[in-house]
């Protein structure tokens, strides 16, 4: 799955699954699968967030290069 979706839609879906198998892996009482997932689960959200702190950034200095004045003088 994770290699035929773009990057965002596959994190939102760890995102989405990564509770509902760190559940199934408690029902289970299997360790493995709750720390697997609870690692893919935090990295998605960690991945999420530094991308949208990045997008931010790109977006205030495109800004900020874009509204300065044109000196005609140079």
């Amino acid at each position: 799955m994770a290699i035929l979706l773009p990057r965002k839609p596959t994190l939102i879906c760890l995102v989405v699954l990564g509770p509902i198998c760190v559940v199934d892996g408690i029902v289970k009482k299997n360790t493995q699968e709750i720390l697997a997932m609870l690692a893919v689960f935090i990295f998605a959200i960690v991945t999420l967030i530094m991308d949208s702190k990045k997008k931010k950034k790109l977006i205030n200095k495109n800004e900020r290069e874009h509204s300065n004045p044109v000196n005609p003088n140079r």
